[in-house]
C-alpha cells in the first residue's frame, strides 16, 4: 500500500503488520490524546488573547475605550483587590518607616512601654530631590546599652535595611540609611512620671486631619471607621462596589466626604490605577468630563485627592484642566503627594481652588504599633505647625491603631475635617 500524501511519496512503505499513526489515532488512547492536545491549544490561544488585552498599551485613547466598555460588574471585580498605593519613586521614607518598626519592636522586646517612647521632633528633609522625615527620639533603658544597640544592628542586618548606628555623644546615637542620617535617639535612665489626667481639646489645640483613601469596597470596615471617636475623612472611589452604602455611612455619622480619583502613575500600564483614571495626553474635554462624572458619583463630597498619579500630577497642563471643574463645583484639592514634583498646588493656585497637602502616609507598614507611631509623627508636625494631614488606607490594622492612639492622646490633638484646616499658601 502506498502512502498518498505528497510529503511521504518518497518514503518507504509502512509494513502491514505495524499500523502507523493514523491507525493509532482511532484507538481510544489516541482519541484521548487528541482531546487533551486540542484543549491545551484552546487554552493557550485564550491566554494569549487575554494577555494582549490585560492592560492598555497606549496613552489615553485605548485605555479610555476599554474602560468605557466595562460593565458595572466588571468594574467592581477590577476593584475587588485594589492596589492601594503605587511604589514610590524614591523609597527612602519607606525605609525610614521600616527602621521605625525595627526600633519599636526592639523596644517592645526590651520591655519598654510605647508610652515611654518620646518623639521629640520630626523634620521634613530632602535627599536627591525626595522627601523623608528625620526624627529625634528619646526613651528610657536601664540595661546594658551596648547590648541594646547590638540588638538593633542585628535586626537591621536581618532585614537587609542597609542601616547603620553610630554613637555621636554620650547616650546619643545616629541612624543612617544608605549613608543618609534619618534618626537621632537618646537613651536615658528610667524615671517615674506622675500620672497625667486627660486634657480637653480647646480652640487652640493643634489640628490634625486623618483621610482614609480607597473607601467604597469594604462596608464593615467603613462602619468601623465611622464609629471611631476621631472623625476621619472618607475619600471614596467613584467606581467602587459599595459607593452608595459608604456614602450613607459617612453621612449618618458626620464624616467628611472626598473623592479619590485615579490618576496615571509612573509604572503605568503595569501598575493600573483603576477604571476611569486620568491619563497624560487626555484632551481637556475628556479630563473635564471624567472629573465631573466622578463628582456626580460621590454627591456631597467637599474635595478631591489623587489615587496614585505620580506621573499625571507632575503634568501641569493636565492638572490645570482638573482644577476647572473643581473650581466650578467649589471643591478643594488635597494633593496626596505621590511625587515631590507635583504640579497640583500651582495649578490649584492659578485656578483659585483651595488646596492642601498630605504630610504623612500612615500604613506603608501594616503594623498597629508602627501606624500609631506614624500618627504620633503627624501629631508632632501639627504641634509644630498648628495642623497636619495624614493619609491611611482601609485595613483593620489602621482602624485599630487610630482607635488606640486617639484614646491615648485625648485632648492633645483635635481630629478635624480637611476642609476646616488652613489651606496651603494662606
Amino acid at each position: 500500500m502506498k502512502n498518498s500524501t505528497s510529503e511521504n511519496n518518497d518514503k518507504p512503505e509502512i509494513p502491514a503488520g505495524k499500523p502507523g499513526l493514523r491507525a493509532y489515532l482511532f484507538k481510544p488512547a489516541g482519541i484521548a490524546a487528541i482531546t487533551v492536545a486540542a484543549a491545551a491549544s484552546v487554552c493557550l490561544v485564550i491566554a494569549l488573547v487575554v494577555s494582549s488585552y490585560s492592560g492598555p498599551t497606549t496613552e489615553s485613547s485605548g485605555n479610555s475605550q476599554e474602560q468605557q466598555n466595562l460593565t458595572a460588574d466588571q468594574r467592581a471585580a477590577q476593584n475587588q483587590h485594589p492596589l492601594y498605593e503605587e511604589p514610590m519613586e524614591d523609597n527612602l521614607d519607606d525605609l525610614v518607616k521600616q527602621v521605625d518598626l525595627t526600633l519599636i519592636n526592639t523596644l517592645k522586646n526590651s520591655k519598654i512601654a510605647m508610652r515611654d517612647l518620646r518623639l521629640e521632633d520630626v523634620s521634613l528633609k530632602k535627599h536627591q530631590g525626595h522627601d523623608f522625615h528625620f526624627q529625634q527620639l528619646r526613651f528610657p533603658y536601664k540595661g546594658d546599652k551596648n547590648k541594646f544597640i547590638s540588638k538593633i544592628k542585628n535586626e537591621f542586618d536581618a532585614k537587609a535595611l542597609n542601616a547603620s548606628i553610630h554613637e555621636v555623644a554620650s547616650d546619643c546615637w545616629l541612624i543612617s540609611i544608605n549613608g543618609v542620617p534619618t534618626h537621632k535617639f537618646f537613651i536615658f535612665a528610667p524615671i517615674v512620671k506622675p500620672k497625667q489626667t486627660p486634657r480637653k481639646a480647646g480652640p487652640h489645640t493643634p489640628k490634625m486631619a486623618i483621610v482614609i483613601d480607597d473607601m467604597g469596597e469594604d462596608v464593615a470596615l467603613a462602619k468601623g471607621l465611622a464609629a471611631l471617636d476621631a472623625h476621619v475623612t472618607f475619600s471614596i472611589w467613584p467606581n467602587s462596589s459599595h459607593v452608595k452604602k459608604t456614602l450613607a455611612i459617612a453621612r449618618k455619622n458626620g464624616n467628611e466626604i472626598m473623592i479619590h480619583l485615579p490618576m496615571q502613575p509612573k509604572g503605568y500600564p503595569k501598575i493600573n490605577p483603576g477604571s476611569d483614571a486620568l491619563l497624560v495626553g487626555m484632551s481637556a474635554d475628556k479630563i473635564h468630563k471624567t472629573v465631573l462624572a466622578a463628582i456626580k458619583k460621590v454627591p456631597g463630597a467637599k474635595g478631591l485627592n489623587n489615587h496614585m498619579g505620580s506621573l499625571f500630577t507632575e503634568n501641569y497642563a493636565g492638572m490645570r484642566e482638573v482644577m476647572s471643574p473643581l473650581h466650578q463645583k467649589k471643591l478643594f484639592f488635597l494633593d496626596s503627594r505621590t511625587t515631590p514634583k507635583s504640579a497640583g498646588p500651582k495649578a490649584a493656585r492659578k485656578a483659585g481652588v483651595t488646596t492642601y497637602e498630605r504630610n504623612i502616609f500612615l500604613d506603608n507598614v501594616k503594623d498597629i504599633s508602627a501606624i500609631k507611631y506614624q500618627l504620633s509623627k503627624t501629631a508632632k508636625i501639627a504641634k509644630k505647625k498648628g495642623q497636619a494631614i495624614a493619609i491611611g488606607h482601609p485595613n483593620w490594622e489602621t482602624l485599630k491603631a487610630i482607635k488606640q492612639w486617639a484614646k491615648e492622646n485625648q485632648g492633645e490633638i483635635n481630629i478635624v475635617p480637611v476642609g476646616s484646616l488652613i489651606p496651603k499658601g494662606q
